[in-house]
């Protein structure tokens, strides 16, 4: 990987970040657990669970409780997101370590996403020697760290960018600062348009035009 990249490195990665961050972390951690946006078979939840939960977003219970709290308090004071509040480098880097809060509790009350919290950096730690086990350094990386890395930034900037009134549009007068930005409805499954879900928090498509492009819908609209 160090050495000669190839196009198929490029393709792995692209792929491990549709799985984790589409699957993961747009259709289960947040559409399907945080705003019970729709309803699917458990084995999706837990599948997406345990996507989500090695391309390091966060536990299901820290992430809920973080997104929930944004909701609640979106760009005011006690946003664990809002880049006018803490700074653009706090809510693009570490807004993920959020502490569990009262907004976890239709997650909490699940034994597996307990379980999956407590053991959150031993199951991260044993996916990593895994990958080491099987393909060396180059694996860790293409399967692991380089997509965890992407959608880290990635799931970021929804918080900074789409909450930066210059940087997109709104369609909906809302309390917040939500705006909609087109490059990242389409770089993160949908999630971009987020100004269209601060209006409608619970729906589970997010793209409202032809062209606001959404394919995290699309896939709940196959599973369930």
């Amino acid at each position: 990987l160090f050495n000669q990249p190839q196009w198929s490195d490029v393709f792995c990665v692209f792929a491990v970040y549709f799985f984790t961050g589409c699957l993961g972390m747009s259709v289960t951690y947040h559409r399907l657990l945080t705003h019970k946006s729709f309803r699917t078979h458990v084995f999706f939840e837990y599948v997406g669970t345990i996507l989500a939960t090695v391309g390091l977003t966060g536990s299901s219970l820290s992430w809920t409780a973080a997104h929930r709290l944004h909701h609640k308090k979106a760009d005011q004071s006690g946003d664990p997101h809002s880049p006018m509040k803490l700074g653009y480098a706090q809510a693009q880097f570490f807004c993920m370590f959020s502490k569990i809060n009262i907004y976890t509790s239709p997650v909490i009350s699940k034994s597996f996403h307990r379980w999956m919290h407590r053991q959150y950096f031993t199951i991260n730690l044993l996916w990593g020697i895994l990958l080491y086990v099987s393909g060396g350094l180059d694996w860790v990386l293409i399967f692991w760290l380089v997509p965890a890395a992407v959608l880290w930034n990635a799931g970021s900037f929804i918080n900074t960018i789409c909450h930066t009134p210059f940087l997109g549009y709104r369609r909906y007068s809302t309390p917040d600062l939500s705006v909609n930005n087109p490059v990242l409805g389409l770089f993160m499954w949908g999630e971009g348009w987020h100004n269209n879900h601060h209006r409608f928090q619970t729906r589970a498509k997010f793209g409202e035009r032809w062209w606001e492009i959404d394919i995290s819908f699309l896939v709940i609209w196959l599973i369930s």
